[in-house]
């Protein structure tokens, strides 16, 4: 009765993705130092960004003095969950996801006002 339950071997239930290969050699690891690595990516305004300068813009702790609620994608929210927790970043989601909005909303100030401007007599964003 104590082993119900329990699989005692490899169940034939378990998806097999990759079969095993016994021929195949398997390649020795090379093992690469966080400072070994430089990782760029482009910025909205299309300048190579570094992980540094990335950390700086988006994971920067906000007081965010009044709050809402909103909804967004889940897939979205576990991506950037993600994110926060592979860098092993200490910042709030609430501050992560506002800085994303607020460098979006920078980068295209000029394209939204433009096109707002035909409908309105003021500026949308006053970044």
């Amino acid at each position: 009765m104590a082993d119900d339950g329990v699989l005692q071997g490899p169940s034939s239930a378990t998806a097999n993705f990759d079969p095993i290969d016994e021929e195949r050699s398997v390649p020795e690891k090379t093992v690469l130092s966080p400072s070994s690595v430089q990782v760029t990516a482009l910025s909205p305004s299309g300048e190579v960004f570094t992980i540094e300068e990335y950390r700086a813009s988006y994971f920067v702790p906000l007081r965010i003095r009044e709050k809402t609620s909103f909804t967004m994608n889940a897939e979205t929210l576990e991506i950037l969950r993600s994110v926060l927790q592979d860098l092993h970043e200490r910042v709030s989601m609430v501050s992560y996801i506002d800085n994303i909005i607020r460098e979006h909303l920078r980068a295209h100030r000029e394209l939204l006002n433009q096109a707002s401007a035909k409908q309105r007599r003021k500026t949308t964003i006053p970044l």
